[in-house]
């Protein structure tokens, strides 16, 4: 196994350019992997370019929106599978937390994710790219489809393999949670199984290493207990995760871990496997192939579940480094919304 920090590509002292993949729709994890880029943003270790939603519903990519406004990043852009529906997650946090906010949710504009995805590399410098998929895969497999545009002579296989030195994906199963007691791993995870044949084609055909996050690494690191203490009951992050799982509850950190592990935070405590290559069985489970030449990679924990609670919590309850908008606003729902 090698440290989790193991550089794809020498970023320097420069913040690490990112694009973030998430459904933001049936999990609060979502939410809180983007607070926590955005808390490693403040501290200048990545540049979050854009962020794709790989779900159609628009009260995700409004959401997005809100989280990256409460953040001081209005301006990062935010792409929506096409076409857009009225879709909501079984919790519904992200219509909650949007209508609260109409003033950062914007109904009217919303690009394609693919499109977004593309003009981000486009304008990226080669190889330095991580993406961080905590979601579905259509978007990404969208991309290797499309062809040159006006943004980029290169096709989206070409831009990828261009611009994109590492993926990490929350997704698969891999070996054994920390507390087996607590009931046994899922035969299909849900990343992977919620579309088999984008999971399958984004496995065979994605042309950087990837490093993936499974089940089990994250499923008894429990973080967002104390978000309304640190963030204040007023946080759209707060609300997420008490609007989920309920006040003081938190939630498994799958896409939080996934992100720390791109930032290069979890050095000495998440190690990754050796290379091989991972493909899906007929219901969607998981196959590990260990192979010198493979791109892939699987993280492993060498700490106890506590502690990546406690650094993961401290990344996620971190209020804006700029400073919140205030107190929530609660404005007359705009008719787009109902």
């Amino acid at each position: 196994m090698t440290s989790s920090s193991h550089a794809m590509t020498d970023r320097g002292h420069r913040p690490m350019p990112i694009l973030i993949e998430t459904d933001l729709c049936d999990d609060v994890d979502d939410a809180g992997a983007i607070a926590v880029a955005h808390a490693l943003a403040d501290r200048g270790l990545v540049e979050i370019l854009g962020i794709g939603i790989n779900t159609s519903g628009h009260w995700s990519h409004s959401a997005a929106r809100v989280l990256n406004d409460y953040y001081g990043r209005a301006e990062i852009p935010v792409g929506i599978r096409h076409p857009i529906t009225d879709g909501i997650g079984p919790e519904d946090y992200a219509r909650a937390i949007s209508r609260m906010h109409p003033h950062a949710a914007t109904p009217d504009v919303m690009p394609d994710a693919v499109a977004v995805l593309r003009e981000a590399l486009a304008g990226a410098d080669d190889g330095t790219v991580t993406v961080v998929s905590i979601g579905y895969f259509g978007n990404l497999v969208a991309l290797l489809d499309t062809p040159a545009d006006a943004l980029s002579a290169l096709s989206g296989r070409e831009l990828v393999a261009t611009k994109v030195a590492r993926a990490v994906v929350m997704g698969g199963v891999f070996g054994t949670r920390a507390r087996p007691h607590l009931g046994a791993e899922p035969l299909a995870e849900t990343n992977f199984a919620h579309e088999p044949g984008h999971t399958a084609r984004f496995l065979a055909e994605w042309p950087s290493p990837v490093d993936f996050v499974g089940w089990e690494t994250a499923a008894d690191v429990i973080t967002g207990r104390t978000l309304s203490a640190t963030q204040g009951d007023d946080s759209p992050v707060a609300i997420a995760y008490s609007l989920h799982s309920g006040k003081g509850n938190g939630r498994p950190s799958w896409d939080l871990l996934a992100v720390m592990l791109a930032a290069g935070e979890l050095d000495g405590r998440v190690a990754l496997s050796g290379p091989g290559t991972v493909s899906l069985d007929e219901a969607a489970g998981t196959l590990w192939a260990p192979s010198a030449s493979g791109r892939h990679r699987y993280a492993v924990t060498v700490v106890g579940p506590e502690e990546l609670s406690g650094l993961i919590d401290d990344h996620l309850g971190r209020p804006p480094l700029a400073g919140a908008w205030g107190s929530i606003r609660q404005e007359t729902e705009l008719d787009v919304w109902r």
